[in-house]
Formats: C-alpha cells, structure tokens, sequence
C-alpha cells in the first residue's frame, strides 16, 4: 500500500451488499504483508455501499452497470485491468481472510519457485450473522493433496476447483486461464469452472498450504443460489470436460504439457507415464468415493 506498483492485487466485485463490505475490507487490512492494493468494482449499489467505499482511501474503485450479459464476468474483468500486481486473489465482497500471514505466505511460494503458478489453502463457511461453521475439504489439514505435477491425476478423477475466494495465482496465468468478456461457452458462467479448466488443461502447477485461509458467507440473495440453474448447468458440463480431457490423455490422442509461471514447457507427459497416471486416477476415484459415503453416513447421524 505505497506509491509503488503492488506485489498483491485483491480484486472484489460487489453490488448492493454493503452490510458486509467493512468486514471483507478489514480482514484485509489485517494481512501482515502490506504490499497489496485492493480494487472493487461495483455494479451501481444503492445501498451504503458507496459511503463505505468513500470512507477508505485507500481502495481503488468505480461504481457503474454493467453492459454485459455475465455481469460478475464483466466485474472481474474491469477489475483485473484495473489492477497492477504480479499476483491476483478474488475475494467476494462479501467474504474475507482469516489467516493473517496468508498473502505473505502466497507470495513467498510464488516467489521462490518459478514453477508454481497458483497457491490456495482451506475456505470456511460463515453465516450471514458472521458465525464460522464447516471448513471444507479439512481432510487436507490431515493429508495434503498432491502437489504441483502430481495434482494432474487428482484433478482427472475428481474436477477438483480451486477455492476461488483464496487462491493466488500469477497475473500472466490468471489472464490466460479466467474466461475473456464475451465468451458464450457454458464454463463462462461461472467463471471458476472455466479458469479451473484451462489451468489444469494447460498444465500449470498449484501448490496447496494446509491453512484455513478465508471465509465464505452465505447470505441472502447469494449468486449461487439466485443462479443454481445456470451453475448448475456449467458445474456438470465442466465435468464432462474433465471427463472428455481424462480419456483422451490416457488413450494417448492428446499431448499433456506442464508449464511454469512464465507459460514456458517445463515437461509433458509421456506414454510410458501413462500407465502410472491410469493407476493414480482410478485411486483417487475410489478414495472420493469412499469419503463420500462416509460424510453421508455422518450426516445421517
């Protein structure tokens, strides 16, 4: 937060949901790393939205309608073409971070190691009243999942999506992978389909930190819910991707390539890995499987 370009940029869409805007803004005020910059983008709020915004000068923002069909695509976009750091976080207007050293910790990896473009951690879930409930996948505190180039197979057997309220990711990436305005296709809906698809298609490497990193509230009016027909639609045709981008890769029919954070191939998959890929996969898709059944179990309880 100086006159220098930023090392961080945390961009937030917002609309209308100014009754969370000052927590989500101080729990990143409370990040021990200070070289950030903070940019909301707001789709014309008529509720204090504004003057909450006003009352911090050090926010970059704009208040305007968005044109667009994908609202919350336009949003993010303006947002990253506002921003200047080499690293992007999304962060909902009306979620934030709990861990404190969280951005220090993000950019000390993605500094350290040209080959990791993506670094996340644990959400957890918050009512709209602030209580903290179910952290998510918090079998990962016990056992991380598996890293960099080894994340492949984990990702072909379940699709699993970056939490998009905490990870960081290159910028170069970000702009690469996070759907352009204007797109149609079904993973542009909800946009962490279409960047998770093409970040793991494209063979950039993430890095997982056994942290409980944000918060993500469940409120009223909450997209997820308002829009679960159309993310619902996008959810299963990006697993049909996976799916698609699975058989072709173990059948040989498409060449997999790794790249570092500069997009440059570091290696690729060859045929002979193949065989090892299959086993891995078919691990993974038992063990999702068995937990599954097992919190169903829990819940029933």
């Amino acid at each position: 937060m100086n006159g220098k370009e930023p090392t961080l940029s945390v961009i937030t869409p917002s609309l209308n949901h100014g009754k969370y805007l000052r927590a989500t803004v101080e729990s990143i005020l409370a990040q021990s790393y200070d070289d950030w910059e903070h940019i909301v983008v707001d789709g014309g709020s008529t509720d204090e939205t504004i003057e909450i915004l006003e009352s911090y000068s050090h926010i970059k923002w704009i208040s305007e309608r968005e044109t667009d069909k994908n609202t919350i695509l336009e949003a993010y976009r303006k947002a990253f073409s506002m921003s200047r750091g080499r690293y992007i976080i999304q962060c909902c207007v009306t979620d934030g971070f709990l861990h404190k050293d969280w951005f220090r910790m993000c950019v000390d990896i993605l500094e350290s190691d040209r080959d990791i473009s993506l670094v996340w951690g644990l959400p957890q879930r918050m009512s709209s009243d602030g209580v903290l409930g179910k952290i998510h996948f918090v079998e990962f505190l016990d056992r991380s999942p598996p890293q960099k180039k080894e994340f492949l197979p984990f990702w072909l057997a379940t699709g699993f999506g970056f939490p998009e309220g905490n990870y960081c990711v290159r910028r170069r990436v970000f702009d690469i992978c996070f759907p352009k305005r204007g797109d149609e296709d079904l993973l542009s809906l909800n946009p962490a389909w279409g960047f998770n698809y093409r970040f793991n298609t494209l063979g950039y490497l993430p890095f997982f930190l056994p942290i409980i990193a944000n918060y993500g509230r469940k409120h009223e009016n909450q997209r997820g819910i308002r829009l679960y027909d159309l993310e619902d639609k996008a959810s299963h045709f990006y697993r049909r991707l996976v799916d698609k981008y699975k058989i072709l890769l173990l059948k040989g029919s498409v060449t997999h390539y790794f790249r570092d954070g500069d997009s440059e191939i570091i290696d690729e998959v060859r045929r002979r890995d193949l065989g090892e890929i299959m086993v891995k996969v078919y691990k993974y898709k038992v063990k999702q499987k068995i937990r599954k059944r097992f919190q169903e179990f829990l819940e029933k309880l």
